[in-house]
């Protein structure tokens, strides 16, 4: 479930992400496993940011979404920047076809999230497995069962800025373990409004361990996806990273 017209203000309502800090953890997380170069894949990569920090790291880039307007965003920004070792590619990352192997995987953003439930899920982590370099490692974050039904539950959230508003209203469907997001964004200099719906699911972290452990990957660190410490009961967000089972 891909954003559409939400894709052209993600950045702009996306201001308070701390891309610096997630990089940074990433590496020092892949670095423990003595990944430090190579060809990482951003799965999910929408507007680029991560994947262009890796670019200036000195990796190999290959940034991939399936979203036309997100990939739209991409395009024009790798031309701003002119990191044209970024290579980009439209595909489902439950279908990702890679041309090898790739060192590091990443996938953020509870883009996990918004896969259509365990199937869709199972595929990804499958697909990673498959095209994973045997010392590569997997590095992505979910948001947790914990967030949906008790702080994103049935909240409406106001975005009131310059140049647009934005509108963001929640229902949790907790008998099918998934959130329906409902977006309204107002252009103010257009003039226009867009709308656009799509659902988070959310698992146990039981049920995580189980699909990873079925596509043949294990757990090799699992900390807070907010503050890079111990998971809690009452974490918003898992930072996962794993490799395939010796």
């Amino acid at each position: 479930m891909s954003y559409k017209e939400f894709s052209y203000f993600y950045d702009y309502f996306n201001y308070n992400a701390d891309y610096d800090a997630l990089f940074n953890k990433i590496v020092s997380l892949a670095a423990t496993q003595n990944v430090k170069e190579g060809i990482v894949c951003d799965l999910g990569c929408g507007t680029g940011e991560l994947a262009f920090r890796f670019n200036e790291a000195g990796f190999d880039v290959i940034a991939v979404d399936n979203s036309d307007e997100m990939l739209d965003v991409l395009f024009d920004k790798r031309d701003e920047v002119g990191a044209y070792g970024v290579q980009i590619l439209k595909q489902d990352i439950t279908e990702i076809d890679m041309f090898g192997t790739v060192d590091l995987f990443t996938c953020t953003f509870d883009t996990v999230n918004h896969l259509d439930g365990k199937k869709a899920v199972q595929k990804l982590f499958d697909r990673v497995s498959l095209f994973m370099h045997p010392d590569g490692v997997f590095v992505f974050d979910m948001n947790t069962a914990y967030k949906h039904i008790n702080v994103l539950a049935d909240e409406r959230f106001d975005f009131i800025e310059d140049e647009a508003d934005c509108h963001w209203q929640n229902t949790l469907i907790e008998e099918e373990n998934r959130t329906k997001i409902s977006i309204t964004i107002f252009d103010k200099q257009s003039g226009e409004e867009y709308s656009e719906e799509f659902y988070e699911c959310y698992y146990q972290l039981d049920d995580v361990k189980a699909m990873l452990k079925k596509s043949g990957l294990q757990i090799v660190s699992l900390i807070d996806g907010e503050d890079f410490g111990p998971v809690r009961e009452d974490s918003q967000r898992y930072l996962f990273m794993v490799k395939k089972e010796q």
